[in-house]
């Protein structure tokens, strides 16, 4: 599937031959998962969507990532990975088990040992963590939202981070078109929202 990148990295000022490069890197990103999922389903990302998610972490080069929804850990991983020149992973996930046969695995289950030293992840419903966590992390570059769904809880999430957005940010919605939280807050903070892939949206000034 095609990937809609290019007004997301020309807002932010990311080289498009720099970010093309990096996208073969998110090869590996992808198979990596692929082995440790194993065929299961953990309602876990596209590959598509995992590689524009590596690919402009990367390329944007955040400082503080926020992730709400780890799940199988998936995209924990590709931030990770992404990270390795710097940068920190705050993830939250109200700590369920995943998977809908007989053996369920433990959230992030896919995240590597080694590269959990460098990953703060809180566990609990994000309506008791969130709003606390953010003031002791302060500036947020790059915000992925992929827990609960419903209209009110993406609409608390997206306006918990808002005071702690950076002068140069990017906000990730998966499942966007599940409801319209994610385009009326655009147009109430005058920020662009650019359907990036399936159905993953990236939010930006």
């Amino acid at each position: 599937m095609e990937t809609n990148y290019k007004p997301v990295i020309s807002a932010l000022g990311i080289d498009q031959g720099e970010y093309e490069a990096v996208t073969l890197e998110a090869e590996s990103i992808n198979s990596f998962v692929k082995v440790k999922i194993g065929g299961r389903q953990f309602w876990q990302v596209s590959a598509d969507e995992l590689t524009f998610i590596y690919s402009i972490t990367r390329t944007f080069k955040p400082k503080n990532v926020v992730e709400t929804g780890v799940g199988p850990g998936t995209t924990s991983y590709a931030f990770l990975s992404a990270l390795k020149a710097g940068g920190t992973l705050h993830s939250f996930d109200i700590g369920e088990k995943y998977g809908d046969e007989d053996k369920a695995e433990p959230v992030g289950f896919v995240v590597p040992q080694k590269m959990r030293e460098k990953w703060d992840l809180t566990i609990g419903d994000s309506k008791l963590t969130l709003r606390k966590k953010l003031d002791e992390i302060g500036q947020v570059d790059l915000f992925f939202h992929d827990s609960e769904h419903t209209h009110e809880h993406v609409m608390y999430e997206l306006e918990s981070v808002l005071p702690h957005l950076s002068d140069r940010f990017i906000i990730l919605v998966d499942n966007y078109d599940w409801t319209k939280a994610p385009e009326l807050f655009a147009a109430r903070n005058n920020m662009h929202l650019t359907p990036v892939v399936d159905d993953l949206c990236a939010l930006y000034r």
